[in-house]
């Protein structure tokens, strides 16, 4: 056990966030799992309140890697070496890989000194490094060099930490709390929070690399607490009701987000996967900012992963009977109280305490599979399993879950951990479901006509991303139309679904509908052969006319070439929507059922070139149940 005075150094193998003191305050986080850009969000958070996702500010300190070998292979690729030769350097990268990982396992623990010690920063969430890219500017500010987060990482990721104050010097050890200088190994400026706005992010300040800013290291985890096999904070787990047989879930109800136990159509409930029953445990601290290795002893807080809820218990008035809460409600009149989400966990409601099932003490940690009976501190009531649908009509899946006053055996969940590939997938699909969510909302305000290109680019970039996720291939530059799946991914499929990117899909395809209808309108006003649809889906074309002595004014010029390039994406966005529909609905039953409810909608855009035709055809083909459910006289009329 390291004693007091060790423990409050700063060690490789921490898991750290960056808090900015200056002009701008707040933590360094990222934008979701969809863009690649670093912020400071004043407004997100501090450190009495930590932001709300807080994972997204999390990063562990990891030793410097090399990159010779990868770096040999990565430009490789990008020229024309043969096979024999793009074998052997892709054999050495791997090898340099497995080396540097090596390397943080034998250096976890090692103290950081000032000045001395080269290490990388690790985004937690993303599996990301924090690098600075000397080659760019900085979206905002041009004097500035770009920092984002890089997959695997560079030798831009290699930073030292000086002291900010004079009061410590270069070979000092940096003790946690301290307020530093991260300055990249390569020279060059400081990491920097600029006073500047990202335009697409109103309140997300740009970190780049420029000018001197004060960083206070705040610990969430020592490279000691953070082993495997014990519930801590930040792991990502599932309750599973041992005697039920189901899963503690969170999801949308009647258009309001309802906590139920969850029944499964599988054969083994214990492999059912839903997305929504995924839960952050949070170890209550002192320190808001800190977290640490759940015991018997401590209090947890349980939130909800895709929402950020988190679970709480009210009074519940329902007068539906019930045996168990029948039995469970103690003497006549007790109140009894049913799960539900609440938007913030700085609230009394959402504390809870685990009971244990067998013998145990008090400062032991929480081993991963413990199955264990859920308390509410703040009414002194046990979790319980009812019969109670939540609606009376359903297809019994949905069961409301309570608490009452008596604690009963066999009321006691299994503690489930999800492996970080799952939780990661889950962040890139709700990610990519919020970024659809406020683009679209932006674009039914201002409409079809005044899309703006970055938001078109950004649309095109991350449909395509979706595309390789869905295909569980890495994005390495190939045409997404060119994709085949011959295996689909079930889990991956269902989170499409789940975090309601299907719904997103056909949100974007509306509010784009009139552009399309309006150029189809133009063309068909049009007898030339070289029709004005041929001239905008083709970019190469629009250069030709602006080189060619056309008798049209350069301004003319100019607006067709932006009208040119503008349908372009946006037809492009169109195309990918449906390949991504297509690609979900593969061999995958409930997603087909879901995207059938919109074929009269789908049905409406033949004839566009967007590939409507190609997902109505791959969706129908030998789907006889699907063509009787959801083909009526109207869809056969329209056919006709």
């Amino acid at each position: 056990m390291e004693s007091n005075l060790t423990s409050s150094f700063l060690k490789i193998g921490d898991t750290v966030a960056l808090y900015a003191e200056g002009t701008v305050c707040g933590f360094i986080s990222t934008l979701g799992l969809v863009d690649d850009r670093c912020v400071v969000q004043p407004d997100s958070g501090d450190l009495q309140k930590p932001p709300k996702k807080f994972r997204d500010c999390l990063f562990r300190i990891c030793p410097s890697h090399r990159y010779s070998a990868q770096t040999q292979y990565w430009n490789a690729l990008k020229s024309s070496s043969n096979a024999r030769d793009l074998k052997k350097l892709q054999l050495a990268a791997d090898t340099e890989k497995r080396q540097n990982e090596e390397e943080s396992r034998k250096q976890t623990g090692t103290i950081i000194k000032y000045g001395d010690t080269v290490a990388q920063l690790l985004h937690i969430k993303s599996n990301k490094y924090l690098t600075v890219n000397k080659r760019l500017p900085a979206f905002l500010e041009k004097n500035a060099m770009r920092v984002s987060l890089d997959n695997s990482g560079t030798e831009g990721s290699w930073f030292q930490i000086e002291p900010y104050y004079k009061l410590r010097a270069k070979g000092e050890r940096v003790v946690v709390g301290d307020k530093v200088v991260l300055m990249p190994y390569s020279g060059g400026q400081p990491l920097h929070v600029s006073e500047l706005e990202l335009p697409d992010h109103p309140g997300s300040k740009e970190v780049n690399s420029h000018l001197q800013t004060s960083w206070k290291i705040v610990l969430f985890m020592s490279c000691r607490e953070a082993t495997n096999e014990v519930l801590k904070s930040g792991d990502i787990v599932r309750l599973f009701h041992a005697e039920q047989e189901k899963f503690l879930t969170c999801d949308n109800y009647r258009k309001k987000s309802v906590v139920f136990l969850r029944a499964t159509g599988r054969v083994s409930a214990t492999a059912a996967t839903s997305s929504n029953a995924l839960w952050e445990i949070e170890v209550v601290q002192q320190d808001p900012c800190r977290g640490g290795i759940g015991q018997w002893s401590s209090l947890f807080r349980f939130k909800h992963l895709a929402t950020g809820q988190y679970l709480a218990a009210e009074v519940d008035n329902d007068q539906t009977f019930d045996a168990t809460r029948q039995k469970l409600r103690g003497p006549p009149g007790t109140p009894v109280f049913a799960l539900v989400p609440i938007p913030h966990g700085y609230d009394i409601s959402s504390i809870f305490e685990l009971d244990p099932t067998t013998i145990t003490r008090n400062e032991e940690a929480v081993p991963w599979g413990s199955y264990v009976r859920l308390q509410h501190i703040c009414t002194s009531t046990w979790v319980h399993s009812t019969n109670i649908k939540l609606d009376p009509d359903d297809d019994n899946v949905r069961f409301k879950i309570g608490c009452a006053l008596t604690k009963e055996d066999r009321e006691a969940f299994q503690i489930v951990h999800v492996s970080p590939d799952e939780v990661r997938d889950l962040d890139f699909a709700n990610d990519a479901a919020q970024h659809f969510d406020m683009t679209v909302s932006k674009w039914e305000k201002v409409g079809a006509m005044n899309v703006h290109a970055n938001d078109r680019k950004q649309v095109i970039m991350l449909l395509t991303d979706i595309v390789y996720f869905l295909a569980c291939q890495e994005n390495n530059g190939t045409d997404p139309f060119e994709i085949q799946i011959l295996k689909p991914n079930r889990e991956r499929q269902k989170l499409i679904r789940e975090q309601n990117i299907l719904k997103q899909l056909f949100r974007i395809l509306r509010v784009l509908k009139p552009r399309l209808e309006q150029e189809r309108s133009n063309v068909s006003s049009t007898n030339t052969s070289a029709t004005r649809s041929d001239y905008h889906y083709h970019q190469y074309q629009s250069s030709a006319i602006v080189n060619s002595d056309s008798p049209m004014s350069s301004q003319q010029q100019d607006a067709d070439v932006r009208y040119s390039t503008a349908f372009y994406q946006i037809k492009t966005i169109c195309r990918l929507c449906y390949r991504t529909l297509k690609h979900c609905q593969q061999e995958y039953r409930k997603n087909q059922e879901t995207i059938a409810k919109e074929f009269s909608f789908m049905q409406s855009q033949i004839g566009y070139d967007i590939l409507a035709e190609d997902t109505i055809t791959a969706l129908l083909h030998n789907n006889k149940k699907l063509l009787e459910k959801h083909i009526t006289e109207k869809e056969i009329d329209t056919f006709v």
